[in-house]
């Protein structure tokens, strides 16, 4: 089955289905830099952990072609499936015992470079914008994470979403309001 560079997902699905190389290498193309994005913000150190959760989605999207149904969009299927991988990975970071001479800045690289007092006003940071982010409403939180994490630009999360372009706009001025409301309460201004 030959395609078109701008077939659908579902034209490609349906190939890959049927054990197209092609089609798979297409998706590949189509969707890891976005993925990859979205799951370093996910996982930020080590770097390769969120190649590791990528590589695993499309490996099991590989494995898994002939009993795959996807429902709704292809895209929203591979950013839940990175998300879960990522909180799995970050379940599994959390419940290894580590080493007693293992060093802080060893599993942090940043950590070389900030004093511990920054490094503490980081990541309470982090954490507090990633509290605020999950506290917005769904559709709100999706267009936010797919345009900041997953890299598309307006019109292709309009395409994706099946919603309109000043829906995307709407939703994107809600979510940066509500998180900039969020950085004079951790003393960021």
């Amino acid at each position: 089955m030959r395609l078109a560079p701008s077939s659908s997902d579902q034209q490609y699905l349906q190939a890959l289905a049927l054990g197209s190389e092609a089609a798979f290498d297409a998706l590949f193309a189509r969707y890891y830099a976005g993925l990859k994005r979205y799951a370093s913000s996910l996982l930020p150190f080590p770097s390769d952990a969120a190649e590791d959760v990528v590589a695993d989605v499309f490996c099991a999207l590989w494995t898994n072609r002939t009993d795959l149904t996807v429902q709704g969009s292809l895209a929203a299927y591979l950013y839940v499936a990175v998300k879960h991988r990522s909180y799995d990975r970050l379940r599994q970071q959390r419940y290894q015992a580590a080493p007693e001479d293992h060093d802080a800045s060893d599993a942090q690289p940043e950590a070389a470079y900030l004093q511990p007092d920054q490094l503490l006003a980081y990541q309470e940071l982090i954490q507090h914008l990633l509290q605020r982010i999950n506290q917005l409403p769904e559709r709100t939180r999706q267009v936010f994470q797919l345009h900041r994490d997953g890299g598309l630009t307006y019109e292709d999360i309009a395409d994706l979403l099946a919603i309109s372009l000043n829906s995307v706009k709407t939703h994107m001025f809600r979510a940066l309001r509500f998180l900039k409301a969020a950085l004079p309460v951790s003393g960021i201004r």
